[in-house]
């Protein structure tokens, strides 16, 4: 009984600590508001580590964070205007502004083309612990919002290559399973790293949730050296790996799993490829 009530006190103390940084941080943003403020999306899967890296961004006290839950710029969990989210842009204090708006990824070259100062963030995992994730946390929902894609002929993903959207139907049958939906799903939004050519942009950098979880503050330090922003240890103080590797494989198909692990390893080779390129850049 006393453990229950310590913990309590421990949880009470730990929220009220961190809502008082929060708005002291508004305050400092206030008082000392940023000459330009540049807005960050955060994108990639559900359940494949975005939410952790926007926790940790939004530690920095030059960064503001408008979540998908925030009517500031969101409305049920998409984007408003991209006008709307250019004022919500100029009415910030802060150096950076992050958004999260994993459901609407595809538009990664939109948010480019129209912000010129926006960078992007774009965070995989791998498909077995990202996939089990999301069956166990969507359920059912998962299946019916990949149903809804093939019938609306993906009017919500409209920059789906043919071949995808041809893969995804042929796969979503009368009795798709929570697995291979959460599969097909995993499928499409990994995949727009690769399709929308964000692995040569710039303005975009590639984030392994393992990597986070496991290399916690230099993977940190690397993000915060794309974005331009100071690290902090503060950061990374609730980050954990008990997450990887946790479950089970997840029972997909052989195609959807072969397809899945087809992407995964080009996102692991683009990865690679750009990690040797930063470094005989560094080297000149």
């Amino acid at each position: 009984m006393t453990l229950n009530v310590e913990n309590k006190q421990n949880v009470l103390i730990f929220r009220a600590k961190r809502r008082g940084r929060h708005y002291l941080k508004l305050l400092r943003q206030r008082l000392t508001p940023s000459r330009e403020t540049r807005p960050v999306f955060i994108l990639g899967s559900g359940r494949s580590g975005t939410d952790i890296v926007s926790h940790c961004l939004s530690k920095a006290w030059d960064v503001e964070l408008i979540n998908e839950d925030n009517p500031t710029a969101f409305e049920n969990w998409r984007l408003k205007s991209l006008d709307v989210v250019a004022s919500a842009v100029d009415a910030s204090k802060a150096s950076l502004v992050l958004f999260k708006p994993i459901v609407e990824t595809l538009r990664a070259n939109e948010f480019l083309a129209e912000f010129q100062s926006a960078t992007v963030v774009y965070v995989v995992r791998n498909p077995d612990d990202a996939i089990n994730s999301m069956a166990r946390f969507f359920g059912e929902a998962q299946v019916r919002a990949v149903k809804s894609w093939v019938e609306t002929d993906f009017d919500r993903q409209p920059l789906a290559p043919p071949e995808i959207r041809e893969f995804i139907a042929s796969h979503c049958h009368a009795d798709l399973s929570v697995a291979d939906a959460a599969g097909l799903y995993w499928l499409l939004y990994n995949s727009a790293y690769l399709f929308l050519g964000l692995q040569s942009n710039a303005r975009v950098t590639m984030i392994r949730y393992e990597d986070l979880v496991q290399k916690p503050e230099e993977t940190m330090r690397e993000i915060c050296d794309f974005l331009g922003i100071k690290w902090s240890p503060s950061m990374t103080d609730e980050v954990y790996a008990g997450s990887v590797g946790k479950n089970r494989k997840p029972d997909l198909s052989p195609a959807i799993e072969t397809e899945c692990l087809d992407v995964w390893g080009r996102l692991i080779g683009e990865q690679r490829q750009n990690n040797t390129s930063g470094s005989v850049n560094k080297s000149l």
